[in-house]
C-alpha cells in the first residue's frame, strides 16, 4: 500500500509539471480529495495513513511535518515519482482529481473539505476533536 508521503510527492510533481504548484496547506486538501475519490472509484483508499482533524481542515501529520515548514510558499518537485505508484486507472483518476483541486481558489478548496456534516466537521466538533483521527469510514462516505 502507498503511504501519504508517496501520494504527496506525486501531487507535487504533477502540479509542478502542470505549472500550478501548490503550498503545504493546499497539498493537504488535495490529498483529502484524492482519498475520497479513491474510495468512490475503487472502494479502497489512495494511501493508508490517517487524517487528523486540525483547525485548518484534514491533515496527514507525516506530510505536514515533511512539507509544512514551507509555510505559504509554493512547493515544487522535479523528481518524477515511481511509475508503479498508481495503476493506469488509478493514475487517470488521480490526475483528474489533482488537476481539478489545484485549479480551485484556496477558499473553495477549503470549503470543499470542511463541509458541515462531513468527516472533518463531524470529527472536529468545534475544536473538541482537535488532532483526533478522522475515522476512515467517515471519509469513505464522502466520495
Amino acid at each position: 500500500m502507498r503511504d501519504a508521503k508517496d501520494a504527496a510527492r506525486y501531487v507535487l510533481y504533477f502540479c509542478t509539471e502542470e505549472g500550478t504548484p501548490v503550498n503545504p496547506w493546499q497539498l493537504q486538501k488535495i490529498l483529502y480529495c484524492l482519498q475520497t475519490a479513491f474510495y468512490a472509484a475503487f472502494s479502497a483508499p489512495c494511501f493508508d495513513d490517517d487524517f487528523e482533524a486540525w483547525a485548518c481542515g484534514p491533515v496527514v501529520p507525516s506530510v505536514y511535518f515533511a512539507y509544512g515548514t514551507a509555510g505559504a510558499s509554493a512547493l515544487t518537485l522535479r523528481e518524477a515519482p515511481p511509475e508503479a505508484l498508481f495503476s493506469a486507472e488509478e493514475k487517470k483518476t488521480a490526475d483528474a482529481v489533482i488537476r481539478k483541486a489545484a485549479s480551485l481558489r484556496p477558499w473553495y478548496l477549503e470549503q470543499a473539505v470542511r463541509k458541515d456534516g462531513h468527516a472533518w466537521a463531524l470529527t472536529w466538533r468545534d475544536g473538541a476533536g482537535d488532532r483526533t483521527v478522522i475515522p476512515k469510514v467517515r471519509i469513505q462516505t464522502e466520495g
